[in-house]
């Protein structure tokens, strides 16, 4: 450290080594001592070299204790272990088997990953095969639906390619949409033409009971084809998987699109009229069935068969009548 003196002569103080000196000292002096006072040297004692004596004789002492008690028996890779497990091995393998178990879910989530199935059970196994259910069935595009609509119209020619899509993979997404617009027209369209025809308008009052009639008869009917399938199959010899019901949902599904332009034309208050409209549709929606689904039914016992044919005929019929009636 430099200083002057009260005539301005400069001299030199060192706080390491307490020395004070006219002459500049030398940088590597400086540094020197600096470096030697910061370094702390550890010279143990007599009494700390004694105190970790014992402590080392005893850890030696472990080891030897291991290695004297450990087995020479031969492990067997292929027999099963036997003899009564200690605590210590107890928790070996309590902690193998948490090792087990997230291996297993590792390897459950790779095979996710690329994209294999993975067993499951229970609850998550049913949640899972319902939700890949639901995926494939109302897996589908609006291109795809508007091109399912247009098979029932005769003409122009149907689109051949989407009659065997179709048929490969049946969907429930148009036919849900299908069945409840039908039932919504259904019933505005039957208290409209009510309305049109009541001598007094301003006395009439809507008939809200058409509203649950058109969704019991069609929903029901969604229902109860296919499930009149399946026990009519259980009563017989003819095996499950000849029969796609999901199929048999999905074109009485969109067979019954014929009846929303039909009940907008029924409007007309013209009796003779509104059975020519209710015919034509009718027919739309059985030349869609024969042609998507009654030519492909084929079973070897024969009540079996009309009732699978007769069924979802029957339901087309029942729809468009009774709306007409109604």
């Amino acid at each position: 450290q430099r200083y002057t003196t009260d005539e301005g002569k400069e001299y030199f103080h060192n706080a390491v080594t307490n020395k004070t000196q006219w002459e500049r000292p030398s940088e590597e002096v400086g540094s020197n001592a600096m470096d030697t006072a910061d370094v702390f040297t550890y010279k143990p004692s007599a009494a700390d070299l004694e105190d970790q004596l014992p402590r080392a004789s005893s850890r030696a002492q472990d080891l030897d204790d291991i290695f004297a008690s450990g087995s020479n028996d031969l492990v067997s890779l292929t027999d099963a272990p036997s003899g009564n497990m200690s605590a210590s091995s107890s928790s070996t393998a309590s902690e193998d088997g948490g090792f087990a178990a997230g291996f297993a879910a590792g390897a459950a989530a790779a095979a996710a990953g690329r994209g294999e199935a993975v067993p499951q059970g229970g609850v998550a196994g049913f949640s899972s095969w319902l939700l890949m259910m639901a995926q494939s069935l109302f897996d589908v595009s609006t291109d795809d639906v508007v091109r399912r609509l247009k098979l029932i119209v005769p003409y122009p020619a149907p689109d051949g390619s989407a009659a065997e899509e179709l048929r490969a993979r049946p969907d429930f997404y148009g036919p849900f949409w299908v069945a409840t617009t039908a039932v919504l027209f259904l019933a505005a369209t039957g208290n409209f033409a009510r309305l049109i025809e009541s001598p007094h308008p301003s006395l009439f009052k809507a008939d809200y009971s058409l509203v649950p009639l058109a969704a019991s008869i069609i929903y029901g009917g969604l229902i109860a084809v296919p499930l009149l399938a399946r026990v009519s199959v259980f009563f017989t010899d003819e095996e499950v998987a000849n029969i796609d019901f999901k199929k048999i949902v999905c074109v009485c599904g969109y067979g019954l699109a014929p009846a929303i332009p039909v009940s907008i034309l029924c409007i007309i208050p013209v009796g003779f009229l509104r059975w020519l409209f209710v015919m034509g549709g009718l027919a739309l929606s059985l030349l869609f069935l024969k042609s998507n689904l009654l030519q492909e039914i084929s079973v070897k016992v024969r009540w079996l068969q009309l009732t699978l044919l007769a069924s979802p005929v029957l339901l087309q019929v029942l729809v468009f009548f009774v709306y007409r009636v109604r």
